[in-house]
Formats: C-alpha cells, structure tokens, sequence
C-alpha cells in the first residue's frame, strides 16, 4: 500500500486565527449549532416508517426529492470536522445521536441485496410503486428512500425520473467515514461497512457493460466518489472485498483516456467526475498502480492547464466545456460550481500528500480557497440565514452571488459548504517527515507540533511574521507561492524558503508578500478582443457594476493606499471574497 509522504497536520493542531477565514467558520459553525437533528433525520425516518415529530426540510431535501438524503451525509462530514478542528462536545454529541438513529434504522433491513426487485420501470418510476418494506431491502440498507431508484438505474432509467443514487449513498457513506476517521466514533465505521456490503451484493451480478453503461448515464449514474470511500474503507480494514467493489465504480470512458494523458472529460458534467478522480488516486494508495495515478496526475494537469478559471473554478452550466475555450463560455450566472472547487481543492490536497515536491497543487489550494471557497458564504447573517452559501459562484458581467438559507433550499453545493468554511487550515501544515515540516498556506493560524509555528499575518495585506519555537532541531520549509518573489529573507530551496530551526531558539521572519497587478487572460478570444481576469497577488479583483456587456481597461490600475484594492477607468476592484449583494465584473475586455 501506497502512503502519503507525510502526513497534514490535524485541525486540532492547525488552529485559525482571526481573519476573513475565521469568521467564515463561526458562521459555519453557529449553524451546525443551529441545525435540528431530527428535521436531518426526517426523510430517514419518513422511508424507514419510524416516528417524526418535526418540520421536514426544503430544497432537494424535501419529502418527494429524488435526491433527499444526501445533504445528512454532507451534515456527518461537517460534524466530524467542526469536533476535530474545535474539540467541542456539540458537535460529537451531534454527530453521535446522527450515527446512532442511522444506525438504528440500517439494522432493520433484512434479506439479499440483490434479492430486492422493483415494481417500477423506466416508463413507470414512479414512487407509489416503491417499497415500504425494510426487511426486503436487503441487510447494510440506509437510505432516505426505498432501493428502488438503484434497482431502476439499473434498468437504466433516466435522470429526472431518478436522481443519482449512488451519488447520495455517497455522501451518507462518506460522511460515516469521516466521523469515524476524524470524529473517532466506531459505530459510524460499522455503518460505512454496512452500507458497503450491501453495494457489493446488489453490483455483483452486474456484468462490468451494464455498470459502465450505468455510470455513463447523464446525472443518473452520478455516484460521487463512491470508489474512494469503498477504497478508504479497504485501506481502513485491510478487507479486500471492499477494494473488489471499488474497483466496479471504474469509469471505463474516461479513466483509460486520462491515463494517458488525453482530456476525456470535455463536455462531461464536471461534478460527476471530479470525485472519481479522487476515487483513482486512492485506489492508486491501495494498490500502488501506476495507472490510477496517472488518471490523477493527467486529470490535474488537463483541469489547471485548459477547463479553469482564475478563481479556480471550472464549467458552465455544471460541465466541463471543450479545453482552451474558456471566454466562449462565461455566462452570467451559470460558471464554476462550488462543488467543483470543494473536490478539486481535495484533489490537489491528496496529490501534495503523494508529492510534497509539486508545489502547484498548493498553489492551485490558495488559489481556490481564497477567490471561489471564502468568496462562496455571505457574512450577512439573518434569521434564516446563518450560512448562506452559493451555487454558482458568478463570473460573468453584472452577475450577483446568490445565497442558500437554513433549512429551504438544500442543494449540493449547501451540502459541501457545511464542510467547506471549518477545514481552511485542512492543508496549511504538511510533516514530510521527523525532521521536516512545510508551511504551504499564509492565512492567520497557528501549527502546535513538535514545533509551534504562529503565523501572524495581516490578512489581506501582504505583511507581518511567523515566529518558530520549539525544543527540537527541525527543517522548516516555507512554500514561495508562485505570484511572488521570496517575501521570507530565507534561503531558497526551489520553491521553498529554508530554516533550519535549532531546539530552544526562537526564530522570528518577517514576511512581506509584494502584491503586483497582471492579468489572467484565456486562452481564447471573445470575438477577436482578449478577455481576462485581474489579479492583485493572490487575488482575483472584481469590480461593481451592473452592466451586462464587458467592460474594458487596460495597465492603468493603481493600489488604493491602505486597502487591498484597485482603482482606475473610473472603477474600483476589491477581492472576490468581499463583493457580496451587489453585480459585479469579474473579466474584462483587455486592451492590448
């Protein structure tokens, strides 16, 4: 088995400070406060014929919602994290009433997986032909609905009359995962394995056709990362029954292709794949095959290099479009899902773990995490909205961000921001090994290692100090991200500054990051003119403007003193992550 070279530093060891971030995370964490357990629970018990006393939810949570279920899955993730990063008992006691009901419910289930035969069709899905019959289910069910819909996509029953169910057994799966992984809860680990097993008894008579025709299908045959959690359960376990099921999640259209180093995924939804990758490369750790990781590695690169945006995000209208042909498709409100971002930031983080030497994938990290994943939650709180999240996060001009709310309008990308806003520091520290420790991201926190390291920097400006303490010898890499020159006064090692703290000393580095305007432009043309992006540092520069046609500008742009912030053309450009409740610009006409 393949592993990390090193290990990131746990959340409780990786403490934000004050700053945009942290305030993000309060609101996140206010809310996962806020969020009833039982109204989580509603659709499960609603399925399972167990007894509800309250409100049910919104969105594509409600009762009749073809995907309802998946957001409880995002909410086990997000619980797991909030008590790994703040070691606060709400949040495992959250967390350990979820896993408990879920549980309850599961061991109702009874007979074969592959036993269960539906009523329904693809002409006739509808759900008053679906089981109320747990002990038909088959033993390891938990779902917010029947297995109806999995026994129909096998039929190969189309997207909207079903809607992924792989996708949501996901997220139930994933999240069991993380709260037993990073919230220590032991029964969640028996759950995630339940519900494994059941997947192999119901895949196993499948032909490897009829499953890759499945997976082929448009929205249908989402199943999110399925392949990666089934392998983190072998890697878990050592059980390589559940690498064996992994392996049936393969996408055979687009893995042998990617390879190699071909872009498979063009005008491919973008979100259903991504978490595939994730997939590859873990099955890469567990069977150390140079073809999962190059599906990775290629993926990576393709995505960076011809789908992405200066934000970090990629798509239009939630897909990938043909490489290189980025200006064509910026559309107002309709580019760079959140979701995208969430699974390519873990991408990046799980091919840094493999490669502590790239410094891209950090560089893609901050990127991401600054200009789409801070700039994705509105700091607006209302009654009902404490974490208001985006969909899309717009790029087109005069687009406005528009917000979730807390209980009525569930959506995947609400799901994944429940977890995005308490893990910023998820990939701020990496132990290479007994000697070496990499700093890979310069937002206001805190490491407490075997060295303690403050980073006390004046986010956003591009100044201050990290202070190294410590009672052991220990090489301290710093990564040099790539829009600056060396700000730490430190020896270069490559992309790294180096320090080679001595036990007992105290090491004080002054840090002044040179912000410098340039543009990001794509690599096609809109109508003969050159589009891009501005980029002040690590920032993506938005102006307010309601206008819907580009905007032009040129070099002429000037530091307003004092502030983060451009003027010039009569406009003033802030930081995405500021612009809230008003349109904006993000690219422009760039005058040559």
């Amino acid at each position: 088995m393949i592993k990390l070279k090193g290990q990131y530093a746990r959340l409780s060891d990786a403490v934000l400070k004050k700053s945009a971030f942290s305030e993000n995370r309060d609101r996140t964490l206010t809310y996962l406060n806020l969020l009833d357990c039982d109204r989580m629970l509603y659709n499960f018990r609603m399925t399972f014929g167990t007894e509800n006393k309250c409100e049910p939810l919104g969105g594509w949570e409600e009762p009749k919602g073809l995907l309802r279920g998946h957001s409880t899955g995002h909410f086990l993730s997000a619980l797991a994290l909030a008590y790994s990063a703040t070691g606060e008992a709400v949040y495992k006691e959250k967390m350990d009433y979820m896993v408990s009901e879920l549980r309850k419910m599961q061991l109702m289930c009874k007979g074969k997986a592959s036993d269960f035969v539906c009523k329904g069709d693809a002409d006739h899905p509808e759900e008053e032909l679906w089981s109320t019959n747990p002990s038909e289910w088959g033993e390891g069910f938990l779902s917010a609905y029947s297995p109806d819909q999995f026994a129909l996509l096998e039929k190969f029953t189309k997207y909207n009359k079903i809607w992924a169910p792989y996708y949501t057994l996901h997220k139930i799966v994933a999240g069991l995962i993380d709260c037993y992984t990073r919230g220590g809860n032991e029964e969640a680990l028996d759950c995630a394995k339940g519900i494994a097993l059941w997947i192999a008894d119901r895949l196993a008579p499948l032909t490897d056709e009829h499953r890759t025709q499945m997976w082929s299908m448009y929205i249908a045959g989402e199943f999110g990362g399925m392949n990666e959690s089934l392998t983190a359960l072998y890697n878990i376990t050592g059980e390589e029954g559940y690498l064996t099921t992994a392996k049936m999640f393969d996408n055979k259209n687009i893995f042998p292709g990617l390879s190699k180093g071909e872009d498979t995924i063009k005008n491919l939804h973008a979100n259903q794949h991504i978490p595939q990758i994730l997939g590859a490369i873990e099955e890469y750790m567990a069977t150390e095959d140079d073809f999962y990781y190059n599906i990775g590695k290629n993926f990576f690169d393709i995505v960076t290099e011809h789908h992405m945006y200066a934000i970090g995000g990629v798509g239009q209208a939630e897909k990938f479009m043909n490489p290189d042909e980025l200006a064509l498709n910026i559309k107002e409100a309709t580019n760079c899902e959140t979701c995208a971002a969430y699974n390519l930031l873990k991408t990046a983080r799980m091919l840094y773990g493999l490669n502590p030497d790239e410094v891209k994938y950090m560089d893609y990290y901050e990127r991401a995490m600054i200009n789409q994943i801070l700039a994705s939650q509105t700091p607006f709180v209302t009654e009902d909205v404490h974490n208001g999240v985006t969909y899309m996060l717009p790029i087109g001009p005069g687009a406005e961000k528009e917000y979730t709310d807390d209980y009525n309008s569930f959506t995947c990308c609400h799901g994944t921001g429940m977890e995005n806003h308490v893990k910023y520091t998820d990939a701020s520290f990496f132990i290479k090994d007994d000697n070496t420790l990499i700093v890979n991201q310069y937002i206001p926190a805190a490491y407490n290692g075997d060295v303690k390291v403050d980073i006390d920097t004046s986010f956003p400006f591009g100044g201050g100090k990290i202070t190294v303490t410590g009672d052991c010898d220990m090489t301290i890499l710093f990564r040099i991200p790539v829009w600056t020159k060396n700000p730490f006064n430190l020896p270069e090692n490559g992309r790294y500054a180096l320090l080679n703290h001595k036990a007992g000393a105290t090491d004080v580095i002054e840090v002044n990051f040179n912000y410098e305007v340039r543009f990001e432009k794509t690599p096609d043309k809109l109508d003969g003119k050159t589009i891009g992006a501005v980029m002040y540092g690590p920032f993506v520069m938005v102006c307010e403007n309601s206008y819907t046609s580009y905007l032009t500008i040129g070099k002429d742009l000037t530091p307003v003193e004092g502030e983060v912030a451009l003027t010039g053309y009569g406009l003033k450009f802030v930081p995405m992550y500021k612009m809230h409740n008003k349109p904006y610009h993000t690219y422009f006409i760039i005058e040559e």
